[in-house]
């Protein structure tokens, strides 16, 4: 089963919940080998299980897609109970990552577009960006009225105008976003507690490390590194930091951001 073509940032916060997972399994193994053969066997059967769990995690690559009827008969759920523009964001993402649905997408995003909402929004611009679409999701996000009073819209704006080659433009962008996130936060996605501080957290490092890649291209390294650490701080999973340097760089296996 093919795996599921999401953000990088969502990918990130799925990789801690399976070390998550495979640290409970370790702890169990380390309680079971304490009790079996004494304390320090204990102690060492978590260790290491520990390491491995954490070479497992940044060793993954995919995560399998949901059943296709589950999904479906999930958000039809959901949607029935309250259609608010948070359940409709969440649901035209399923339709067009897990079941591609590319036009039903789009269409329900359209429809609650004058809503206003920062997620619905978001959500569409990325679908058009991902489509091609770029002026086309620009004009959408320009429309918002919390285009510039948002963090997630004005990353968005950032990532289309870098594609688009205005470097300079997305910077302040990105650094507005920033500045906003760490008043506000990031919109609220209906996810649990815990799951939505660590998109928050993930998408804060995406962001660093974006205005990273900003500045090498304007020339300026040592803001670009400044930047790289900022976000490489907020990463447990060492496999995705980024530096200017390009032996450094090859650490990360896949670029931490939306718009490379």
């Amino acid at each position: 089963m093919k795996s599921a073509p999401l953000d990088p940032e969502v990918f990130y916060v799925q990789k801690l919940y399976y070390f998550f997972f495979l640290i409970t399994l370790s702890f169990m193994t380390g309680v079971i080998c304490g009790w079996r053969f004494g304390w320090k066997a204990g102690v060492l059967a978590f260790l290491v299980g520990l390491v491995l769990s954490y070479l497992a995690m940044l060793f993954k690559k995919s995560f399998a897609l949901p059943d296709r009827k589950i999904v479906a008969k999930r958000m039809a759920k959901e949607i029935s109970q309250a259609a608010s523009p948070l359940v409709i964001a969440r649901f035209a993402s399923q339709l067009y990552y897990y079941l591609k649905e590319k036009d039903r997408a789009i269409a329900l995003l359209e429809q609650f577009l004058p809503s206003c909402d920062p997620l619905v929004c978001a959500t569409l611009a990325e679908i058009y960006l991902r489509e091609g679409k770029s002026r086309k999701a620009l004009s959408v996000l320009h429309d918002n009225p919390y285009a510039l009073a948002n963090p997630l819209l004005l990353a968005t704006q950032a990532h289309i105008l870098r594609q688009n080659g205005k470097t300079a433009e997305a910077v302040k962008l990105y650094e507005r976003s920033l500045r906003l996130a760490k008043g506000a936060g990031f919109p609220h996605n209906g996810a649990h507690r815990l799951t939505q501080a660590l998109l928050t957290i993930s998408y804060t490092a995406s962001i660093h490390h974006a205005l990273a890649d900003c500045f090498l291209e304007l020339k300026d390294t040592t803001a670009a590194e400044k930047h790289y650490r900022a976000g490489n701080r907020l990463l447990v999973d060492i496999s995705l930091w980024r530096s200017s340097k390009p032996r450094l760089s090859r650490l990360s296996a896949k670029s931490f951001t939306k718009s490379s």
